[in-house]
């Protein structure tokens, strides 16, 4: 077997394609031999087999131990499991190879043991932890190194808090190789801090079930630990050869990061220190930084890159970028701390006012040199615009310091907006000069300080417009004048210097709200050239792109006006030499651009139709360019000077995807496009959309499986009914069934329950919207048979998403027709339940979790009509009430096993106490006032007396923070810490829904109400009034905190 098994492996490191292929595939065959495993840990043994056949040994023996070590693996294959002699002497063997002298068997080994450990530990292996503490204590430096290798492994992937007490044990000795820096390689001591983060974590998931023993032993660990780390922040950074602490460092930051995230409130008396010295690094840092990364051809360039890169033992390079992203990660955690507040902001002399400290000031000039491009970037984008466009999505994929200090200075907008601005203001003042002196002196480099404020400053642009509207002082937040002096209007004017002319444009466009209206115009003007001069560099037109959707948005409709066309036909000229990666830019200033002026935009139909259309024809599949499309589609339908035109285009092409296409996915994207065509439309829809479109739909539905195409039909078909119900209910097919009639069918297809959840996601939306506007055409027989199939279905409903988005259906009908309804569902029976009792349990359970503004507003209102009928058939039901505390699982984290055996119990109480319980939620969530357009300052006042929603909200801050006094609405980003601001209109969860264009919605009087007052009033009815036996009945059923909510609103006069 071990020479089958050393000339498979012998062969599958061959060049030669076939000899390898034909290896790889008998090493597999011989992998389903029980000895295998042995005989391929005595070729990793054997000095030989020479080097490369036995590392090919051990690597072959970790992928074996995922497919046929243990039935537990989750990439377990068939095929027959070592018995345990077997592994037994595997086990040993490979532990045997961590003493090697070669250094990569011993990495390759340490992995295997990793692997093996995840199964066979502790019940088949227990020695192994012992004996891996053992050999951290007495073994070699080598011995040392490969231990640390298994740990860093183990440790992160499978110990949990319930390996507490070998954490205990392990923690004092990866402390010792830490700080003993004589004695161990500092690849070694990186990987003892490196584990010693892992355990962090796992602390930390542990600080809310078991916080007394987290309170206990954290503080100790860190007093142990921070010092030393602290030392090492000190250290100024070296790098010369094998004793770099480039990595110790980076190791030591992700391990306070972790640390300050998971227990802040151990990390509080380290916090002061960590500031001090994670700032001066900063500062020490920062020039070689520059010289290494940024300025490529200076002459300090090569000193600082061999200071700053640092080469693994096998070769690769690590810079100081991965302990630079951890400081700026540690200083966003430190803003985001109240206790820190004091440090980062500071009264000015003679005002109540707090502005920047010097610390703030001088690290904000800090992060714009950190925010220059780096050269590598440069490269990435001249060989790949598109690398270009992705990194100035907001949402770029690539990690790096720049994207890192663009998080840092979000975080500080958040908690320091004012003092923020005027720190930005002096900095951009202190690096303006830098780039004008390096500009008067012709250095090349000049461009890239000017870039970098003008995209720093960017990044909170929408903070800076924001305070300017709401300050009564006539000074402005940032002296944007002087920027475009100093920064702007220079690389405007550099087309040499394409990123930085691009960032021009960028800006401007950024601050449109608050440009005059010369700058602005001009911006306009030479966007308008940019985006069509096929010959300017690629990033300067896609730069443009993206400010004409800005100034389209945000500046005036007249002042854009005279350019939409010149824009509308440059992005049309664009969009189609734009891959499927950048497109999006233009498509979406595209969709921008067409609601400044309808008549221009309809003037242009012909243009639009075939770039929006095309890109859609192109990459019918792409998710951002599809929706993007379907906006402009949308757009198009609504404009009643270009939608029949529009539409003559777009139909030909969406029915031909629809009924041609054998792709589920473009079928579903035509439905789609259908469907904002339907959506952005008139109601009713032009004549000829019912008699065409509609048949095709059905037939198209009607023969589908496919998840995507019945999803895209539900929506779809919900917009068709809310906008011509009455065509679609007297139109008949040749056999004459109505359309109305397919509809239903369609519906009860969906309420099937073989069909699942995923394909039938929306049938609720479009059964609700049915019953909404096709009332009038449905008999009592079709609306019984419909609530019945949707009772079925909801009986067997498994997600809470799909079971609230059913639930709309029945409060629309119990908001209406309380008492029929109610007596339609009690007559059902499914398997021993009434269809009372499966809607009703269902309703309570997924109360909160009912999506959209109106659909929420009826399903609260049909619950105090559902309450109010007093009907004994809903009195009678008993439903879940609050949890109760289990015993069993107090102070464990619960898992799957232990939720399965010390379930979760709650009390049962009568349905009508439910009812009041959820009202209440509703009223504290402020779903009502928050959805609300109008103030219900009222209600506030009452909920913020109640004291609710208020435990450990200061659960940040761990300290008080009357030693600073610094709280100043302006600079303090926690504006909604009291429930009563939340709802005196403090944040809009939901803008809306779908529904917001329906007609019949937006005359329904419960679309219209202010839900908050609603509630209150019909509380203090039941209240005063003893409705349903109230006090007797209900009031002792509920909470210390619903009662205290209750007691106000009671009192409080309507």
């Amino acid at each position: 077997m071990e020479r089958e098994v050393f000339e498979a492996l012998q062969g599958s490191l061959s060049s030669e394609t076939n000899l390898r292929m034909r290896s790889e595939l008998k090493l597999k065959q011989l992998e389903l031999d029980p000895s295998f495993s042995l005989a391929a840990s005595n070729v990793a043994l054997a000095e030989e087999a020479g080097q490369p056949v036995r590392q090919a040994a051990i690597v072959q023996l970790r992928g074996y131990i995922s497919r046929h070590w243990s039935i537990a693996s989750t990439k377990y294959e068939p095929g027959p499991v070592p018995d345990q002699e077997t592994k037994s002497h595997v086990r040993e063997k490979i532990f045997s190879l961590l003493s090697s002298g070669n250094g990569k068997l011993r990495t390759a080994a340490a992995a295997v043991i990793a692997a093996m450990a995840r199964y066979d530990w502790p019940d088949e292996w227990p020695q192994l932890f012992p004996q891996l503490v053992e050999l951290l204590r007495t073994g070699t430096r080598d011995q040392t190194h490969s231990t640390m290798r298994v740990f860093s492994e183990w440790v992160n992937s499978d110990m949990s808090e319930q390996h507490m007490e070998q954490i205990g044990t392990l923690l004092p000795e990866l402390r010792r190789i830490f700080v003993s820096a004589s004695s161990y390689a500092t690849s070694t001591r990186a990987m003892a801090v490196r584990v010693f983060s892992d355990c962090i974590e796992i602390i930390s998931n542990m600080s809310v079930a078991q916080n007394t023993f987290v309170d206990a032993h954290a503080p100790p660990i860190l007093k142990e630990w921070m010092e030393p780390i602290l030392e090492i922040f000190k250290q100024p950074v070296t790098n010369d050869g094998a004793n770099t602490n480039i990595l110790l460092k980076a190791e030591c930051i992700k391990a306070v990061v972790r640390a300050t995230q998971g227990i802040p409130k151990h990390m509080v008396p380290y916090n002061p220190a960590l500031l001090e010295t994670l700032w001066l690094q900063l500062r020490d840092i920062q020039e070689p930084f520059l010289h290494a990364f940024v300025y490529e051809d200076s002459e300090h360039s090569e000193s600082a890159t061999n200071l700053l890169v640092a080469y693994e033992e096998d070769g690769e390079a690590y810079s100081i970028d991965n302990y630079l992203l951890g400081i700026f990660e540690w200083l966003s955690n430190a803003a985001d701390t109240r206790s820190m507040h004091r440090f980062f902001v500071s009264k000015t002399e003679g005002s109540s006012k707090v502005g920047p400290s010097q610390f703030f000031s001088q690290l904000v000039s800090n992060l714009m040199c950190y925010a220059q491009i780096t050269a590598e970037m440069l490269e990435d984008w001249a060989d790949d615009m598109d690398l270009f466009v992705a990194d100035e999505d907001e949402e770029g994929y690539r990690f790096n310091v720049r994207v890192s200090v663009q998080e840092l200075l979000k975080v500080l907008d958040a908690s320091f907006p004012a003092a923020l601005a005027s720190a930005l203001g002096s900095a951009a003042l202190e690096r303006s000069q830098v780039a004008k002196q390096r500009r008067l002196e012709q250095n090349g480099n000049w461009w890239l300080v000017s870039e970098a404020i003008l995209w720093v400053i960017g990044t909170v642009s929408s903070g800076i417009i924001e305070q300017q509207g709401h300050s009564k002082s006539d000074t402005p937040v940032i002296e944007l004048g002087a920027l475009f002096d100093t920064d702007v209007w220079p690389l405007a004017q550099s087309p040499q210097c394409p990123f930085g002319q691009g960032r021009a444009f960028i800006f401007a466009s950024s601050f449109a709200k608050m440009l005059p209206a010369g700058i602005a115009v001009a911006f306009l003007d030479a966007c308008a050239k940019a985006v069509a001069d096929t010959q300017l560099h690629p990033a300067v037109r896609l730069s443009a792109v993206r400010a004409i959707g800005n100034f389209s948005r945000h500046l005036p409709a007249d002042t854009v006006r005279p350019q939409q066309g010149p824009f509308i036909t440059g992005l049309a000229s664009i969009i189609p030499q734009l891959t499927e990666d950048s497109a999006h830019i233009a498509l979406d200033a595209l969709h921008a651009t067409l609601r400044v002026d309808q008549e221009i935009t309809a003037s242009l139909e012909p243009v639009i139709s075939e770039i929006a259309i095309g890109v859609w024809q192109k990459y019918p599949g792409d998710v951002l360019l599809t929706s993007i499309v379907i906006d402009i589609v949308e757009d198009m339908a609504g404009n009643p000077r270009a939608s029949e035109a529009f539409a003559q285009r777009a139909l030909p092409v969406i029915g031909s995807a629809m009924s041609q296409s054998s792709d589920g996915s473009t079928v579903a994207s035509g439905i789609d496009l259908l469907a904002g065509l339907i959506k952005g439309g008139p109601m009713p829809l032009p004549q000829g959309y019912t008699d065409t479109v509609f048949p095709v739909l059905m037939q198209v539905l009607s023969a589908s499986s496919d998840n995507e195409v019945l999803q895209s039909g539900q929506t779809c078909l919900k917009y068709f009914v809310q906008k011509d119900a009455e065509r679609i209910a007297r139109w008949h097919d040749q056999t004459g069934v109505s359309g109305l009639e397919l509809v239903i069918r369609f519906i009860s297809v969906l309420f099937d329950p073989t069909v699942s959840e995923s394909a039938a996601l929306f049938v609720g939306d479009l059964a609700t919207k049915v019953v909404m506007k096709c009332r009038a055409f449905l008999s009592g027989d079709v609306l019984a048979e419909l609530v019945r199939v949707a009772t079925g279905r909801l009986a067997t409903a498994r997600t809470s998403s799909f079971t609230s988005s059913l639930l709309p259906l029945y409060a629309h009908l119990v908001a209406h027709h309380p008492a029929e309804v109610i007596g339609l569902l009690d007559s059902m029976a499914f398997e021993g339940r009434s269809g009372l009792q499966i809607v009703l349990d269902a309703w309570f359970r997924n109360f909160l979790d009912i999506q959209g503004y109106y659909s929420r507003k009826v399903s609260a209102v049909a619950l105090t009509r559902l309450f109010a009928l007093e009907d004994p058939r809903v009195a009678g039901l008993v439903v879940q009430g609050d949890l109760i505390p289990n015993a069993a699982n107090k102070g464990k984290i619960v898992t799957r096993s232990i939720s399965r055996t010390n379930p979760d119990q709650y009390t049962q109480i009568p349905a009508a106490a439910k009812i009041i319980k959820l009202l209440l939620a509703e009223i504290e969530m402020d779903v009502g006032s928050t959805f609300a357009r109008h103030d219900g300052a009222g209600l506030s006042a009452v909920i913020d007396e109640a004291d609710l929603g208020r435990d450990g909200a200061d659960a940040d801050d761990w300290e008080d923070d009357a030693d600073y006094g610094l709280h100043d609405d302006a600079d303090f980003g926690g504006k909604y810490d009291y429930l009563s601001e939340f709802i005196d209109g403090g944040i809009d969860m939901d803008e809306g829904d779908d529904d917001d264009d329906d007609e019949d919605v937006l005359a329904d009087p419960i679309y219209n109400q202010d839900l908050n007052e609603t509630l209150g009033s019909f509380l203090r009815q039941v209240v005063q009034s003893d409705k349903a036996n109230f006090r007797a009945y209900i009031e002792p059923r509920l909470t210390e905190k619903e009662g205290a909510l209750l007691g106000k609103l009671a009192a409080c006069s309507s």
